[in-house]
């Protein structure tokens, strides 16, 4: 999961790059340079997804996600800025905390590239797509600006799951879900699954609008408003940052009764979770649906009892020989 979310901010950033690269042009030697990182930290997050009975790597990997979040928000918080703020002297002063800040984001970054090492978590840089140099090149940030939420490469076992979700997400009739659940133990797939919906064809055209939001056990509340909102409509980002919490919600019951939207909440892990920004997910006659993930399927009949609940079944031993073999034998898989 923690790959998946590092993908999406990547994707992000680049986006930012090529969309507003002329409020960017003081600083995007260094965003660039961030970018190179995280795609570099990325490779080394298979092996600690892996890993997640392990409670020093769980630490690690919300902390990757925080790190990853706090460069994507201090790039858009720049921007704001920036674009509010049209004089020469405070736009120096907003790309000097900027500075500061990404100072402080590579300074984490290095630390925890040693925690990585502390754990003995191994990197998958085996192909030019995850090179190992810290220098970051054009070719590999195009590589990334077409992400929205990262493909799988490796899918066994949840086909059938794909297609009757997919189904019941875009259907609109009278007895359709509001509500679809992926719930499950950890490592069983709920994320891998919930992405291959994310990005199927039939979603992408019913779909007017989509959000992709991972809540774990470190989020805030005004984050995931404005994460949600910066997907849903991107071209308000820059009065998105401006709203307090109660305007945030406002709006994103009014969108969600506009036009028709997936909003995918990631890692629920608890009903106070739910409780905290449920709020902004009760629009009367809503025309978009929500899917959400979880490990704990009393979360999800918490949330709504008529909701569809998912509980993916474990792989058959044909299923996962072939999933060992598809990635012992794929470029990642080689070390």
């Amino acid at each position: 999961m923690a790959e998946a979310i590092m993908s999406i901010v990547v994707g992000r950033l680049t986006d930012l790059l090529s969309e507003d690269a002329q409020l960017l042009q003081g600083v995007k030697d260094e965003i660039e340079q961030v970018v190179t990182e995280l795609m570099r930290m990325r490779t080394f997050l298979p092996d600690a997804d892996s890993r997640l009975h392990d409670q020093n790597i769980r630490i690690l990997l919300a902390d990757v996600r925080d790190l990853a979040y706090d460069a994507e928000h201090a790039v858009e918080s720049l921007l704001v800025k920036t674009s509010s703020s049209p004089g020469k002297t405070m736009q120096w002063i907003n790309t000097w905390k900027f500075s500061r800040k990404i100072k402080d984001i590579q300074r984490k970054t290095c630390l925890l590239f040693n925690r990585f090492c502390d754990c003995n978590i191994k990197s998958t840089l085996e192909t030019p797509e995850s090179s190992g140099s810290t220098h970051g090149t054009p070719g590999m940030l195009k590589r990334f600006h077409t992400f929205n939420i990262v493909q799988p490469e490796i899918f066994v076992g949840f086909e059938g799951d794909v297609d009757r979700l997919v189904g019941h997400l875009v259907d609109e009739g009278d007895g359709c879900y509001p509500l679809i659940s992926i719930c499950g133990m950890g490592g069983l797939g709920k994320t891998t699954l919930a992405q291959k919906i994310y990005n199927h064809a039939t979603i992408k055209t019913h779909f007017a609008g989509l959000a992709w939001v991972s809540i774990s056990q470190k989020w805030q509340k005004k984050q995931v408003f404005q994460r949600i909102l910066i997907c849903l409509i991107h071209e308000k980002k820059e009065e998105i940052f401006t709203w307090d919490d109660e305007k945030l919600v406002e709006n994103l019951l009014h969108i969600q009764q506009k036009k028709k939207c997936l909003i995918v909440l990631d890692d629920i892990w608890s009903e106070d979770d739910w409780d905290s920004i449920k709020a902004a997910f009760t629009a009367e006659n809503s025309l978009s649906k929500l899917m959400l993930t979880s490990r704990n399927v009393h979360v999800a009949e918490y949330v709504n009892p008529k909701g569809l609940i998912h509980q993916p079944e474990c792989l058959s031993p044909d299923q996962s020989w072939e999933l060992l073999q598809l990635k012992a034998l794929s470029p990642r898989g080689r070390h």
